[in-house]
């Protein structure tokens, strides 16, 4: 399956490649006509050094990944990339419009719209070959994490689980299309040398259990990790360089947040909460931060408010008490709002997880090995996990959720950054 996978892959950067060009062609004929050439001189060279990073941003996007595509997931991805895609572009012409003696604007948009079309029918063939069948999935070890693979590729659009023994696996192996055969192996599981020549000799794929989740899920599973694996994978660290312009990305986009949608909509907001139920506007909550500290994170209140005999005001959690435009800040996420003022004063950023309340933390600290870890790094305004899963409602789900955190926590970059952002853009924009 890894042999026919890269070749694929590779046969497919060399057809974008094509159809980046072709792309190219088709914006110049259809802005200037059939004698398009003198105007193609000038915009090879800079769409040359721009190629790249488009096919940078087709791998960061797993759009070479036709085994776990399927049409929504593709729409969504082409979707992601065009965002990117178009950003990238507009800074990558403004700065080089002095070297490069051209600024495409109309081009530029024809250009992008002809390369997601010819990208979309590219994949759309291709899937016609890969959703054929499910990918089988094998799994040798322990018992519990076999029910954890079952249980998570139940219902699962690209994978179908399959139990295997040691002492059948070869004629298992041998009945398969190991083209569509991925075998999982639990840590610390000792194959038999027939076993594994075996394997070899079939060409079957094989993934460590933390791998395959990781690739494939998108989580790092709890029930297979230490504190070895954590002190390699997690306790490095990553560059200086990182944390400071992710840094200058919040203090940019807050400040523009600040600008042009919180102020203008302050006025609006804070009349109708007040009109709701008089009282404060904002709500303030602890909330658990980087390296533990405590730090107080702002909101625009939602319910109405109860008082305490000493006079002073008190916030219940309550579904009962949120009042009707508190229901819309929460339906549109315009109650988090506030929190660029968090991300201001460095309490919070954009990406990464989600804080919790110090009474919670503590509790759950108890209850989730590695629960802790989530202080590890700033907590965000977005994270891995909230664009990739529900709101939890229990131990169970919460555990999900922080195998997401870890996800981040391992694999933190600008780009895993930005596509979290887009995604959290999506989600706003289909609440």
């Amino acid at each position: 399956m890894k042999k026919e996978i890269s070749l694929i892959k590779f046969l497919f950067v060399l057809l974008d490649i094509f159809l980046f060009f072709l792309a190219l062609n088709l914006a110049l004929a259809f802005r200037f006509g059939l004698n398009y050439s003198i105007y193609l001189q000038e915009h090879i060279l800079p769409f040359l050094f721009l190629l790249p990073f488009y096919v940078f941003l087709l791998f960061t996007f797993n759009l070479y990944d036709f085994y776990l595509l399927n049409l929504k997931i593709l729409l969504q991805r082409i979707f992601y990339f065009f965002l990117l895609a178009l950003i990238l572009s507009v800074i990558y012409f403004y700065f080089g419009q002095t070297i490069f003696k051209i600024s495409p604007k109309t081009n530029l948009l024809i250009f992008l719209f002809s390369f997601l079309l010819l990208l979309f029918i590219s994949r759309h063939l291709i899937l016609k070959i890969f959703q054929k069948r499910k990918i089988t999935v094998y799994f040798l070890g322990d018992e519990n994490l076999k029910n954890k693979l079952e249980t998570d590729l139940k219902n699962h659009p690209f994978f179908i689980f399959k139990e295997i023994s040691g002492h059948n696996m070869p004629r298992i192996l041998k009945g398969e299309n190991n083209s569509y055969v991925i075998l999982v192996i639990a840590p610390h599981y000792h194959l038999k040398p027939n076993d594994f020549q075996e394997i070899l000799k079939e060409e079957i794929t094989i993934f460590d259990f933390v791998d395959f989740y990781e690739k494939f899920l998108g989580r790092i599973p709890l029930e297979a990790i230490d504190s070895d694996w954590l002190i390699r994978e997690i306790a490095s660290g990553k560059s200086n360089f990182y944390f400071y312009f992710k840094r200058g990305i919040d203090v940019i986009v807050s400040v523009f947040l600040l600008l042009f949608l919180f102020l203008p909509l302050f006025l609006p907001i804070a009349f109708l909460i007040y009109l709701s139920d008089p009282g404060p506007i904002f709500f303030t909550q602890p909330r658990v931060g980087y390296k533990r500290q405590i730090f107080k994170l702002i909101k625009f209140r939602t319910m109405r408010q109860e008082k305490e005999e000493h006079g002073k005001w008190a916030v219940g959690s309550e579904e009962k008490r949120i009042f009707f435009i508190g229901k819309i800040l929460r339906k549109t996420h315009l109650d988090e709002l506030p929190q660029i003022f968090n991300i201001l004063k460095g309490e919070l950023t954009l990406v990464g997880p989600r804080p919790e309340q110090p009474k919670i933390f503590e509790d759950l600290e108890k209850e989730i090995p590695f629960y802790e870890l989530r202080a590890l790094v700033l907590p965000g305004f977005t994270g891995w996990a909230q664009v990739n899963y529900k709101y939890p409602e229990n131990i169970e789900e919460t555990k999900i959720k922080l195998e997401y955190d870890l996800y981040y926590l391992k694999n933190n970059n600008l780009f895993l950054d930005f596509l979290i952002i887009i995604k959290t853009f999506h989600k706003l924009l289909t609440f």
